[in-house]
């Protein structure tokens, strides 16, 4: 079937496309607007995900990944926000669903800056 503008179907087909539209946003992750999180966006643990590893020699192992600080756009660098030194980073897993963690990783960061063209490495 072919719609002309001027179809009366046409206003309905848009409304249901912005609705689709307006859902799929509102389904999507959301950062920042905890209180605690707004005075501390470089700790702001944003997804996590793990899944079994697909690598060759790799099939008894999971993969875990992490990301932190939402929302750094390409195009906004390159000054992005960095880690916290002072933060203690932390993942638990629980591996057999008692609601207690069998294992935890724990990160701390810190930043170094490599020397630019026109600085000599001290």
């Amino acid at each position: 079937m072919k719609l002309d503008r001027r179809s009366t179907l046409w206003p309905r087909i848009l409304a249901g496309a912005l609705a689709s539209a307006a859902t799929s946003a509102a389904l999507a992750s959301s950062h920042r607007e905890a209180p605690f999180i707004t005075t501390r966006p470089k700790v702001d643990g944003s997804d996590f995900y793990m899944f079994n590893s697909y690598e060759p020699g790799r099939g008894g192992f999971v993969t875990l990944v992490a990301n932190y600080q939402p929302l750094q756009e390409p195009q906004a660098g390159p000054n992005y926000f960095t880690m916290d030194p002072n933060a203690l980073y932390e993942i638990h897993i629980d591996n057999n669903g008692d609601g207690v963690e069998d294992l935890t990783f724990q990160f701390r960061f810190n930043t170094v800056t490599a020397p630019t063209i026109d600085q000599e490495p001290s």
